[in-house]
């Protein structure tokens, strides 16, 4: 039996006021209402395609993907070959994880005259680079761009998917054509500054950020990022003020907190360098890094210090099995250690420069034997890592050659020369606390040694007896091991002309020989060091017994190891350009870093 018209008519009036409802709700941001309000006349919106498309895009919109593939269905039952549908469905498939499916939605509409060809092959795009399928999404990206040279975001997604795959260069070629493409568009002007950066080239860099903030004086990325550059570029006054300029627009921001301290720090400005990182501090965890693949299998609380010599950690914990914390270590400022036990499952003391202030190695072993839980490099030990020190702890490894080093004032080695007192040359001579050949020299008379010493100033000097360990071949090579635990990895082997040997300021870039040999010894490090070498390494381990840690050192021409420096400052990174060969080794050393602190966790627990 049919229903009487003046019913339908009413049925119809209360559809069409609610549809007018609906609008509002939608124009006023009341989302989740308007579904509500669609949703409570489900067999009517079924009746209307475009009722069912508003329908869908609202829980699109709003994170329901499952509910809006059900509602682009119904739409297309109504009307069979609607592009809005179909596009719509294809977005809806690709939000739920239906890739498959919604990758046949677009190919539909790019069949079709009737569909958007320039929309459709951007969201094609986008669901090709989560599918994995970068070749093809570049492809995509091109047509995007031949048929609108000004699609900013097609010029921008080409540059996302050149970076991921190394190809720098021409990520930042494909930035520059989005900057051309719509020289307006602040956001495109600061990508290309942060290309520009990770490229070195900082310059270039400052000029592309200062054509966006030229349009957004106040965007965060731009005035964070010009303010690295040019800390980078020595210019610690500059890059505070625009790091100041960034805390104004989010004080908030912890990384920009950390980097106004440190520039403070650098400028001499102690007490408003404190205040930056005592803010951190309060914050809780400063730096969160996820565990890859999610769930974690456990929780390592890392404990770095602002202020004092710390072990480099971004390249070990990067991307591994576990979540890390870091939290700031200041003298004078006390965590709630019950909230911080909470929140981890082992300790990683990252504080390891006693020349850079015993008060910080002092805070981190404050807090450490608060809370019951394993430590890895406690403070403790940390504490006997000094040069001085390590030379002593050192010096009668059988197979080993430790060289005599001294700590020495400026003030008491300058008056000990001018006595008379003068000592054996040829000696080298560094400032406390640096690393990596910075403030160190080889010097040969006395009169060299007091003007390095004036130049000094108040920082403490170590004197450590020179030793020849150049090879027959005339070269010098400084290898590196890490110990992790009870293994002893290799590193890399920087092979320098002169004594001072740094494998970034050598020429094994240039010369494949250097480079084929540090691949060899990688590979095979038993070849160049052997059980009497070995032996003396693992007695050194020994003897330190911290449990990650490094060393670098030579062989004397009479096999004999010779030892530059033991600490837990060394560096490891993955930043291999043109030495890829490292990669996996860097790799062996971070699973080793990750089974240490798991099998911690689990002796904890058991």
């Amino acid at each position: 039996m049919n229903q009487p018209s003046s019913t339908q008519s009413d049925d119809q009036a209360a559809f069409l006021s609610a549809i007018g409802d609906a609008s509002a709700l939608m124009g006023a941001g009341r989302f989740q209402e308007a579904i509500d309000l669609l949703m409570a006349m489900p067999d009517a919106v079924r009746r209307h395609p475009v009722a069912c498309n508003t329908l869908a895009f609202l829980m699109l919109h709003t994170d329901q993907a499952k509910e809006a593939v059900t509602w682009f269905e119904a739409a297309m039952s109504a009307n069979p070959g609607d592009p809005q549908a179909i596009k719509g469905l294809g977005q809806a498939c690709h939000a739920n994880g239906e890739l498959s499916r919604a990758l046949s939605c677009y190919d539909i509409l790019l069949a079709s005259v009737k569909a958007d060809q320039i929309d459709v092959t951007y969201k094609r795009s986008l669901l090709l680079i989560d599918m994995g399928k970068l070749d093809e999404a570049l492809e995509n990206l091109d047509k995007v761009i031949a048929l609108d040279a000004a699609h900013v975001a097609a010029h921008s997604k080409r540059s996302e998917i050149l970076q991921t795959r190394g190809d720098l260069q021409g990520a930042i070629l494909a930035a520059h054509q989005s900057c051309k493409a719509k020289p307006g568009d602040a956001s495109g002007w600061i990508r290309l500054g942060t290309l520009l950066q990770k490229g070195n080239q900082n310059g270039q860099a400052i000029i592309a950020y200062d054509r966006g903030l030229k349009i957004a004086p106040n965007d965060f990325s731009g005035l964070y990022n010009k303010a690295l550059a040019l800390r980078d570029l020595g210019k610690p006054k500059d890059a505070l003020y625009f790091a100041q300029k960034a805390l104004m627009v989010d004080g908030e921001d912890r990384e920009v907190l950390l980097l106004c301290g440190s520039l403070e720090q650098n400028l001499g400005n102690i007490e408003a360098a404190k205040a930056c990182f005592r803010q951190v501090a309060a914050m809780g965890a400063a730096r969160h890094y996820p565990a890859v693949p999610q769930p974690a299998k456990f929780r390592a609380m890392m404990l770095f210090s602002p202020v004092g010599g710390n072990t480099p950690y971004e390249d070990l914990i990067k991307d591994s099995g576990f979540d890390s914390d870091v939290y700031v270590i200041l003298p004078g400022y006390h965590h709630d250690p019950a909230a911080l036990e909470a929140k981890g499952d082992i300790v990683v003391n990252l504080v390891s420069e006693p020349d850079r202030g015993m008060d910080t190695i002092d805070a981190s072993r404050e807090l450490v034997d608060q809370l019951c839980l394993p430590v890895i490099n406690h403070p403790t030990l940390i504490a006997g890592t000094n040069r001085e020190t390590v030379a002593r702890l050192l010096a009668d490894v059988p197979n080993a050659v430790m060289p005599v080093t001294d700590l020495v004032t400026p003030v008491d080695l300058i008056a000990a020369i001018d006595a008379g007192d003068v000592p054996a040359l040829p000696v080298i001579v560094r400032q406390s606390g640096f690393h990596g050949g910075e403030r160190m020299e080889l010097v040969s008379d006395a009169d060299a040694l007091v003007a390095f010493a004036r130049d000094a100033g108040e920082h403490a000097l170590y004197l450590t007896r020179y030793v020849d360990y150049s090879s027959t071949d005339g070269h010098f090579r400084k290898y590196r091991f890490i110990f992790v635990n009870d293994e002893i990895l290799p590193y890399h082997l920087a092979i320098g002309d002169v004594w001072k040997v740094h494998h970034a300021s050598t020429r094994m870039g240039e010369l494949e020989w250097m480079r084929c040999e540090e691949d060899v010894f990688l590979n095979h490090p038993e070849q160049v060091f052997g059980a009497p070498q070995m032996a003396a390494l693992d007695e050194i381990r020994r003897r330190v017994g911290l449990d990650y840690f490094g060393i670098d050192c030579s062989l004397d021409r009479d096999g004999n190891v010779v030892i530059f420096e033991v600490n837990a400052t060394m560096l490891i990174h993955l930043h291999n350009e043109g030495f890829e060969y490292k990669d996996p080794h860097v790799y062996r050393i971070k699973r080793a870093f990750e089974a240490m602190l798991e099998a911690r966790v689990r002796k904890n627990g058991a």
